[in-house]
């Protein structure tokens, strides 16, 4: 089964002035909205909260790619990585 999974490292230092805590209470409901729509398969926050890793499910990589550009943290992400996955079990 085909997943795909995003890695992303976002980098607070280099951004004076930004709310982080207001962005993640932002950014929330998109998380619940993909996991309601049964296409967000697994959310895991780095132990750093300094990132995360997104895995997707029924969706091709154009629509991940648009639902990730979407997210009020995207501005601020230094690193994305998309990585397409077959899931095994």
């Amino acid at each position: 089964m085909k997943r795909i999974a995003v890695i992303t490292i976002k980098i607070t230092a280099n951004h004076q002035g930004v709310d982080f805590e207001a962005l993640k209470k932002k950014e929330m409901p998109f998380i619940q909205k993909w996991k309601e729509e049964e296409v967000l398969e697994n959310f895991y926050i780095n132990s750093d909260t300094n990132g995360a890793v997104l895995i997707f499910k029924n969706l091709e990589m154009e629509q991940v790619i648009k639902n990730m550009e979407g997210l009020p943290f995207f501005p601020y992400l230094e690193k994305l990585e998309y990585i397409e996955i077959n899931k095994i079990f």
